[in-house]
């Protein structure tokens, strides 16, 4: 235990008491006997190892490797998932761009004067019938939608006239029409009148006579009788009034009452029968 080992450094030279075995530290780079075993250890090793495993390898006989020239095509498929504003900075797609058929200045040079105006009149040729087309069913609608209107306020109107409008009895003989001049005395005569409602049709005229009449001895019967009030302007209203005769006085001889309802375009007239057959009402068209 008290011996110890002279090829260590001069550190471990110092004797010391334990119990473990001496260890011999290692030579680093510092020792020169370590640099130039290591060196020669190299050159064996180099000088043995590469002539066994190819004897024929030589500087000379490598051949370098051949770089081509990449396309531009290659390098824009090469740099696709690169940075495209790196690319434009380095020039790159710069050619691409320029050689492109479908480029913007290409395109613009192949459109000439005659071209753009062969192609406007194209456009105008086209747009006239388009634009007829347009007018014309924009009319048809418009038609269309006018008919359905007036359909439908036709078919309000119709279901808000009373029933009177269309339960009535009709007055056309021509001798009591005030215009044609007819005297005394005609038949049927209105004391044999059923009281109801009446509409005045065909060549009687369209209405019972309103005005006031100043003679006798006409509408086919002694003394003539109009009916004194106002008509009704509105659809499906109602007035009411009475009827005056002649009789060489004015109003000598009245009914009433006497009513009209109007029923958009035309009026019906409730009368009542007279007293004697020598007054009768007066129609007018």
């Amino acid at each position: 235990m008290d011996s110890y080992d002279t090829s260590t450094y001069p550190y471990g030279l110092n004797t010391r008491r334990s119990d473990l075995p001496l260890v011999s530290l290692p030579r680093n780079s510092i020792d020169p006997q370590y640099n130039q075993a290591m060196a020669q250890r190299q050159s064996n090793w180099n000088m043995n190892t590469l002539p066994q495993q190819n004897s024929s390898l030589s500087v000379s006989n490598i051949t370098p490797p051949q770089y081509g020239s990449s396309s531009s095509a290659a390098l824009v498929q090469g740099n696709a998932w690169g940075d495209s504003n790196s690319l434009n900075k380095g020039g790159m797609n710069s050619k691409t761009n320029e050689e492109s058929k479908f480029s913007c200045s290409k395109l613009c040079a192949k459109i000439t004067s005659s071209k753009m105006l062969f192609f406007l009149v194209g456009l105008i040729i086209a747009a006239v019938p388009l634009a007829v087309f347009a007018t014309l069913w924009v009319n048809n609608r418009s038609s269309s939608s006018s008919e359905d209107s007036g359909t439908t306020s036709t078919a309000a109107s119709s279901a808000t006239l009373p029933i009177q409008c269309y339960a009535y009895s009709t007055l056309n003989d021509i001798t009591r029409n005030q215009q044609m001049g007819y005297s005394c005395c005609y038949s049927p005569y209105d004391s044999s009148l059923i009281a109801g409602w009446y509409r005045v049709t065909g060549s009687s005229g369209s209405q019972i006579a309103s005005s006031p009449i100043y003679t006798t001895s006409i509408c086919g019967s002694s003394y003539p009788g109009y009916y004194n009030g106002s008509l009704p302007s509105k659809a499906g209203t109602l007035t009411t009034g009475n009827a005056c005769f002649y009789t060489g006085s004015y109003c000598g001889y009245s009914v009433s009452p006497i009513s009209v309802m109007n029923c958009s375009g035309y009026y019906i007239f409730y009368l009542v029968p007279t007293s004697s057959s020598s007054y009768r009402y007066c129609t007018t068209s």
